[in-house]
């Protein structure tokens, strides 16, 4: 860290001495309710997602961190993407990259694809895989607890559930006959607003229902105001019309907006429905964001209208029955997600012209699971599922959007011409595929401190083949106040459809459109095959009192199949320099062709305490990973030397402390990121490659609330209090590179101030 590192340590430290002094305090008052319990009561609540079942979290087979109701109140949640910011071994790069916005980088696991969202065990991530932004578009505000699961989760959850799972577990409906209200509205800095609405109504002793709906727009920071003399943000050429790109001047036809835009757009629906055993539930997530992100002012266009918009439907509907000692769960589940035919790029690889995008992917899925709890000592979990899909992958840049109501056509941008008035046709993709899944999951406990977790899933796609994974989770509990887990699993990443079949580059005709030919096209390769990880664990917590925990957590992660870029003329040769009968000289393909190794551990710490009328519940987080890359599947094969691993802090701290004092809360968080790798090299002379780094910064965000009545609180959020000018990594950062489109470090946000009001009855 530079310049104010010494400030910015000593206010870590203050902040840190402060919690533990509140610790030292005695006990005063209580206060009734859930505030009666200890953290040790608190945090051995019953979860889901470690085992499909509800489960005491201590005896879990597992690393789950709780984010319960209160907690999301206290911190002023209103994303998904908030939360995450708090959470260890996890580092957030915020407004990187186009399409997905963010990335979030777990136990030195890059990419939100490799981790799987659910709401209520259902899974609201895209069906298809693709790494979609996590914000607003993905709710909080109906959330009884968060569920974080670390670590690989394919043994029970099938694809993508590499890295872990985070499962949204909503509200219930009120015990009384009433209808339950809970409505917000907030406002900031920057053109922020946040408005959600939520009525849950019990309507008999076996019905109730819930509708939930939440809307963002965030007009975001002017970056070209903000930082006047960076000239990667300026947009004097927007005035002009004149784009000075790495590839010389473009003068694009349709009109460039004379100022910086990059609106971020959002919202959430959420409907249920439940009678007796029987739920019937929709959710529906829609994005905007803009498609210049990781890319200079001078090389991609940063106004409204060049933006990606994506949405995801999910309809449920799910029986559940239990009969003796048996449960049965049936579900059937509809998925779609869908690419708008407006989402469009314009930077220089379109000529700063709109390339128009479009892909679809829906999905059906019907499930059996049947839990049976045989004994105190023995419980089974067994289940199988058919998913079968319908996909069309991410498109080419096109000259128009599409229309998906009809027929899906359409042209490769910038190829009109003479004798093709309407351009080349674009060449679109239809898979028809499906995945068989059977599950198997074992807990037996011998003796009263020990609980041994046995487990796998053998899935059979018709698209990439057969995966089997298994799991194994050994809890030994020595003392009523110490837990420790060994653990062990592997997981696969399912090649998506859009990254077996994406496809861009462009074309270029000498002769008004008799014919054409291409310098560069990346191509699909439709052979490719899933990524796959193995990870083993071991974590050990310690209750020193009823109020104060320790958690040591150490981890090892092997990844192998990493997609990388390659020469189709070396490595598939699927193409021979050629496409659909057009010359081509050079052709780009994913292969499967590097592995990974992540180690590291962290150390966790809460506690609760209160001082007279002072409630206080403060948490310590420190995190360490390593690990390198290999760029070939067999150390054999390798032809450079291996890399250190890109876009994790090797070390990271958050401290936090939630106050409550009668109808005032307060909730600072200070976040401490070190060093951070990008992707270019600086030394390439040692056995392992050295990455380059940008420096690491501090955030401190702070909530404060107070209730009026118990109907009525107003709150204030303030994000990064201490104004930090910080970067964040994004894809393909070279800082020795001098003509780059991209940012040498990602801009992130000033500091930004929020109030909201809150309304519950």
């Amino acid at each position: 860290m530079k310049m104010n590192s010494r400030r910015l340590i000593f206010t870590a430290m203050l902040f840190t001495c402060f919690a533990n002094t509140c610790f030292a305090q005695s006990d005063t008052v209580k206060s009734p309710g859930l505030e009666e319990m200890t953290l040790e009561q608190l945090m051995n609540i019953k979860i889901t997602t470690a085992s499909r079942t509800p489960q005491e979290l201590d005896k879990a087979p597992a690393t789950v961190i709780v984010v319960t109701r209160e907690q999301i109140t206290a911190r002023g949640y209103q994303s998904l993407l908030d939360v995450m910011y708090d959470l260890p071994d996890i580092k957030v790069d915020d407004k990187i990259y186009s399409g997905i916005r963010n990335t979030f980088t777990v136990r030195g696991t890059q990419g939100q694809e490799k981790f799987v969202l659910l709401l209520d065990g259902i899974r609201i991530s895209s069906p298809s895989g693709e790494a979609m932004p996590i914000m607003e578009n993905y709710p909080v505000n109906l959330a009884e607890q968060i569920e974080i699961m670390y670590g690989p989760a394919s043994a029970l959850y099938g694809a993508d559930a590499v890295s872990g799972v985070i499962n949204i577990i909503t509200k219930s409906a009120s015990s009384a006959k009433g209808i339950r209200v809970n409505a917000s509205s907030v406002g900031g800095s920057y053109g922020y607003t946040n408005n959600s609405l939520l009525i849950a109504k019990k309507i008999t002793d076996h019905a109730s229902f819930m509708v939930s709906g939440q809307y963002s727009y965030d007009q975001g920071v002017d970056y070209s105001k903000l930082y006047k003399n960076d000239s990667s943000l300026s947009v004097s050429s927007y005035h002009t019309g004149t784009i000075n790109s790495i590839y010389g001047p473009i003068t694009p036809v349709k009109p460039i907006a004379p100022k910086y835009e990059a609106p971020i757009q959002s919202y959430n629906i959420y409907a249920a429905l439940n009678i007796d055993g029987f739920t019937f539930s929709y959710f529906r997530n829609d994005f905007k964001v803009p498609s210049a992100y990781g890319n200079n002012t001078s090389n991609a266009i940063y106004n409204k209208d060049a933006f990606l918009r994506q949405s995801i439907d999910v309809a449920c509907a799910a029986f559940k029955k239990s009969i003796g000692k048996i449960t049965s769960t049936t579900t059937l589940i509809r998925s779609e997600y869908n690419l708008l035919p407006s989402s469009n790029y314009r930077n220089l690889y379109t000529n700063m012209e709109p390339g128009y995008k479009y892909s679809t992917c829906s999905m059906m899925k019907v499930e059996q699971q049947l839990d049976f709890k045989a004994s105190e000592k023995f419980n089974m979990i067994a289940g199988g599922s058919y998913e079968g899909y319908i996909s069309i992958p991410q498109s080419a840049d096109l000259q128009n959007p599409v229309n998906s109501n009809d027929f899906i056509h359409g042209s490769y941008l910038g190829t009109k011409s003479y004798y093709r008035p309407d351009g080349l046709p674009a060449q679109f993709y239809l898979l028809t595929f499906n995945n068989i899944g059977t599950y198997l999951q074992l807990q037996y406990t011998p003796v009263k401190k020990i609980n041994i977790t046995l487990g796998g899933r053998y899935d059979i796609n018709s698209r990439y083949g057969n995966t089997f994974n298994p799991r194994l989770g050994l809890v030994y509990k020595p003392f009523r106040k110490t837990s420790i887990k060994l653990l062990y699993g592997t997981a696969f990443l399912a090649p998506t459809p859009s990254s077996s079949y994406v496809q861009y580059g462009s074309f270029y005709t000498l002769d008004s459109g008799k014919t054409y030919n291409s310098y560069f096209l990346h191509l699909p390769n439709p052979k490719l095959k899933p990524i796959t990880s193995r990870s083993i664990e071991l974590s050990i917590k310690q209750y020193l009192t009823d109020n104060f925990s320790i958690t040591l957590n150490g981890y090892y992660t092997g990844i192998n199949g990493l997609h990388s870029f390659a020469d189709d003329a070396q490595t598939t040769h699927l193409y021979n320099n050629m496409f659909n009968g057009i010359q081509v000289d050079y052709v780009e393909v994913f292969v499967n062709q590097a592995r990974q190794q992540n180690y590291g551990g962290s150390m966790l710490l809460n506690w609760k305490k209160y001082i007279r009328k002072i409630q206080m519940n403060t948490f310590i987080s420190l995190s360490y990973v390593n690990g390198k890359i290999d760029n070939a599947l067999k150390e054999s094969e390798e032809t450079i030397p291996d890399a250190q691993l890109e876009f994790i802090s090797p070390y990271m701290l958050r401290v936090g402390t939630d106050f409550k004092a009668g109808k005032i809360s307060c909730s600072p968080r200070l976040i401490l990121i070190g060093k951070q790798n990008l992707n270019g090299i600086t030394d390439s002379t040692g056995s392992v490659m050295k990455r380059q780094t940008l420096p690491g910064y501090t955030l401190l965000n702070v909530s404060i609330r107070y209730t009026i009545t118990k109907h009525w609180s107003v709150f204030v959020n303030v994000t990064n209090a201490l104004n930090q000018k910080y970067k964040s990594v994004g894809f393909i950062m070279d800082l020795n590179k001098a003509n780059t489109e991209f940012f040498y470090g990602q801009r992130e946000d000033p500091i930004r101030i929020m109030g909201g009001i809150n309304l519950i009855f």
